[in-house]
């Protein structure tokens, strides 16, 4: 997996390629059972542009956590985006939300997957800055790209 993050533009970017073409690779995206396998446990995420996105969970060391969203972008086998906002259930939310794209790329061989993260400036510098730096460090830690790559390949 590669990562170009800026930080001027506070955007994390990351890709990977997947020996599988896109259309293998969209249908782990295209259903909740398949983006179970890649993205989050006991996710809420409808499939339609407006649909509602949900992810909570508990990270050891820091706690509960809860983002939640809409699907803005939904076009079979090239993009799927959905907003991202800090949600957590003791009322301390985001002002606003953040975007997530995943957009596929047929390639030689297979599919590079890209998964870009952007919108953190709209929380203010210092917020942002602190955002931006915790979601490169949990996208990263999350490996959800690995895991996508690993449940595509595996059939």
């Amino acid at each position: 997996m590669r990562s170009a993050h800026d930080p001027q533009a506070l955007s994390i970017h990351f890709e990977i390629e997947i020996n599988a073409p896109p259309a293998k690779v969209w249908a782990k995206m295209a259903t909740l059972d398949g983006m179970n396998q890649w993205l989050a446990r006991n996710l809420v995420f409808e499939h339609q542009v407006g649909g509602r996105f949900e992810m909570k969970g508990n990270l050891p060391g820091d706690g509960p956590y809860r983002f939640t969203g809409e699907v803005v972008t939904l076009i079979p086998e090239e993009e799927l985006s959905f907003t991202w906002k800090h949600d957590p259930e003791d009322g301390t939310a985001w002002a606003v939300s953040t975007l997530v794209t995943l957009r596929l790329e047929a390639i030689e061989g297979g599919t590079r997957v890209t998964l870009t993260h952007t919108g953190f400036e709209a929380l203010g510098e210092a917020a942002g800055k602190n955002a931006y730096q915790g979601h490169i460090q949990g996208w990263t830690i999350a490996k959800n790209l690995s895991d996508l790559k690993a449940a595509v390949e595996a059939g």
